[in-house]
């Protein structure tokens, strides 16, 4: 059975420097179906005048030319994956390949910091790494050649880390200040994935047993394959490079290509149930599904806004009872779509197109926003949710990362009140708006603003029971099965390395 396979025995996309792409780290793991991503970390950023952390790190590329990020500190990527793990408990083995572009220090970064943040960040029980994996072995390649790697099915809803820069050949370089030359290499918290040219680098250090390779050196991948190790490769942004990867055997392909619609070479995941690997030896039976209650709503509609809201809106009706507070989370594409597509929770006086509501809705790249139409037929507010700073003056997160959303409805129905939150538990209020009518119709609203047919994912409470189009010219469908809602349609024939 394929749940059975090792870790080592499935290839799978990755995201290059994930920070920096227009889908944030939990579109690309919700939506895009990948389980392979990028941190970088730095100690500080003299340059910009940053202030000093402790026992945290910035998230970024380079320092003045390339500052972009959708995170501001690792604590905050860690806080967004940890609303991921919310929404997926059991999802797929994620791994993170953290970026070490300075040097540990003495105080504020030490390995010991480091190995802290992430237990602090997602729970010890969450992250399965070296100390997981020796057993009685003395050093982690034997322990790999006598016991290999866990099984997908052991690995659900863990994350392994790997940390990448440079390679082993200096006693001084990141990878070894990690680990203190391997001494203590089965005690951290994340492997060392050192970058190689050779094969014979492959059995040089006994405390290696993932590779970091350019593009110029996937043909490695088998190599590495055959000791039972594991392989990233990075800049396959080409068809012919990613292809490339693929036949040399290697478990990460790692791409800025993340949308799988605009490049749809660049897919690991099952087209028909969004299941995220492919099995390298080939059909291993029953396509597979990742565990969890995941629903979506595919619509191509107007706008939710101004006098008439064009949509679709999933609903249970509550008119005996309309008070009550309702969460979930809400994924969208986040690239190659509309700005002011909408997708959320709303709650709403009537099913007519002109009728009063308030929803808490994430857009396509304006961030989040609690919109609300006060009277039947009067035009529709907004109030934009406004992301906290970090200490160096720094959205925490971009206005478009958080999926975790609540709406608080009060006063009989008359009044709603809307919430977000990063990590899936600490709550940031948006704004309160008073209606003339009770909202007795609450669920999750969909719409496209006029884009095309886009599909919006929705969990983390039961399916509302009834659906709706709201107003003219739109259509939509509620998908409630996980296999659908997950899946990314179909894989072109042109492409040269197929879906299993």
């Amino acid at each position: 059975m394929n749940e059975e396979a090792a870790y080592s025995a499935v290839r799978q996309k990755g995201s290059h420097n994930s920070y920096q792409r227009s889908e944030g780290y939990i579109d690309q793991a919700l939506y895009w179906r990948i389980r392979s991503l990028e941190i970088d970390i730095h100690n500080g950023n003299d340059a910009s005048g940053w202030p000093t952390l402790q026992g945290d790190w910035y998230v970024y590329h380079a320092a003045v030319v390339d500052q972009s990020s959708t995170v501001n500190q690792l604590s905050d990527a860690l806080a967004v994956l940890r609303a991921f793990h919310l929404a997926v408990p059991d999802h797929e083995v994620v791994t993170i390949w953290l970026d070490l572009k300075d040097h540990f220090t003495a105080t504020n970064h030490t390995p010991e910091a480091l190995d802290q943040l992430l237990v602090e960040g997602l729970g010890r029980e969450a992250i399965w790494g070296p100390p997981d994996l020796i057993g009685t072995e003395p050093d982690l390649q034997q322990a790999i050649q006598q016991h290999g790697w866990p099984s997908l099915e052991a690995l659900r809803g863990k994350f392994i880390f790997a940390c990448t820069t440079g390679n082993l050949s200096s006693p001084d370089s990141q990878l070894n200040q990690y680990v203190d030359n391997g001494k203590t290499a089965n005690q951290r918290l994340a492997f060392v994935a050192p970058e190689i040219s050779s094969t014979d680098q492959i059995l040089q250090f006994t405390y290696a047993v993932v590779f970091n390779l350019s593009s110029s050196h996937t043909s490695l991948g088998q190599a590495i394959q055959e000791q039972g190790f594991i392989s990233r490769a990075y800049g396959l942004d080409s068809q012919s490079s990613w292809c490339k990867g693929w036949q040399t055997q290697v478990n990460h392909l790692t791409t800025n290509k993340v949308n799988a619609f605009s490049d749809e070479w660049a897919r690991t995941d099952n087209p028909s149930t969004g299941y995220p690997f492919d099995f390298l030896g080939g059909d291993q039976g029953e396509p597979l599904v990742e565990p969890g209650a995941l629903f979506a709503i595919r619509v191509n509609s107007g706008d939710l806004w101004s006098k008439e809201d064009s949509g679709y809106f999933q609903f249970d009706n509550l008119s005996g009872s309309p008070d009550r507070t309702f969460t979930g989370f809400v994924g969208n594409p986040a690239s190659h779509v509309d700005g002011w597509i909408k997708g959320g929770l709303m709650a709403r006086a009537s099913t007519a197109a002109n009728a009063a509501y308030c929803a808490v809705l994430r857009t396509g790249s304006h961030g989040i926003r609690l919109q609300c139409r006060s009277a039947a037929g009067d035009k529709s507010t907004a109030i934009d949710a406004v992301i906290p700073n970090g200490v160096n003056g720094h959205s925490r997160v971009s206005a478009n990362t958080p999926i975790w959303l609540r709406l608080e409805v009060q006063a009989q129905g008359n009044k709603a009140t809307g919430y977000y939150s990063i990590d899936g538990s600490s709550w940031i209020s948006i704004g309160s708006v008073s209606v003339n009518a009770p909202l007795v119709l609450q669920g999750w609203v969909a719409s496209s603003h006029g884009s095309g047919e886009v599909k919006w994912l929705f969990g983390g409470a039961p399916a509302p029971a009834e659906g709706i189009i709201l107003g003219s010219k739109a259509s939509g469908t509620f998908l409630s099965s996980s296999a659908q809602a997950a899946s990314l349609g179909t894989k072109p024939a042109s492409a040269c390395c197929p879906v299993s």
